[in-house]
């Protein structure tokens, strides 16, 4: 093994011609046609009380509406967030515990060991890599201190009993603790591709 870390009121018209005369209870409600000495006064209080009424309206109308609502997104849960993001990844992703037992995995994991999650709940990580024996798990996360990561070839074996050559990565998460987190990529097809691309001696 090598090391590398969201009251409308009623309204009327007034007809053009009346049938009957009006009486004005105030002077203030005469027009201002039939007042013609107070004109002035009149037509300053028709002018106030048409920006109160005005004032009056504004406030009691319905605010206009912006256009057609845009449905908002409902945010998903930090747990949904952390499956989506583990699912995403290409390599297997195993979170172990401070013995070096897988706590959590991605699905990745089951098609390259062939593993369910459920069989590899409170496995060891020997199960999968024999090589990171108790030993080599201190060692690797004492190593991993100060944002550092470590990268291991090591010989990873599948639940039918084959193995693989696998690049495992290393390092540190706070999850239930300080977790020792794993991602293994399978590299069993590079030695015939770089025998392929190699140029001929």
């Amino acid at each position: 093994m090598k090391f590398w870390f969201g009251k409308k009121e009623g309204t009327g018209e007034v007809p053009e011609k009346a049938d009957a005369t009006v009486v004005f209870a105030t002077e203030a409600e005469r027009p201002a046609e039939a007042s013609p000495a107070g004109s002035a006064q009149t037509d300053a209080a028709a002018a106030a009380g048409g920006h109160q009424a005005g004032k009056a309206a504004a406030q009691s109308a319905p605010a206009p509406s912006a256009g057609p609502t845009v449905p908002i997104r409902p945010q998903k849960g930090q747990k949904a967030l952390y499956y989506q993001m583990m699912n995403a990844l290409y390599d297997a992703v195993l979170i172990l515990d401070d013995n070096g037992h897988v706590v959590d995995c991605n699905e990745r994991t089951s098609s390259i060991f062939g593993h369910s999650r459920e069989e590899l709940w409170d496995a060891a990580v020997t199960v999968l890599i024999p090589g990171i024996n108790p030993q080599i798990f201190a060692k690797m996360k004492e190593g991993l201190h100060g944002n550092r990561r470590v990268m291991i070839n090591a010989r990873c074996h599948r639940k039918d009993g084959t193995t693989f050559p696998g690049e495992v990565g290393a390092g540190l998460m706070d999850l239930t603790g300080e977790n020792l987190v794993l991602t293994v990529r399978n590299i069993e097809k590079r030695a015939p591709v770089r025998a392929i691309i190699r140029p001929a001696s």
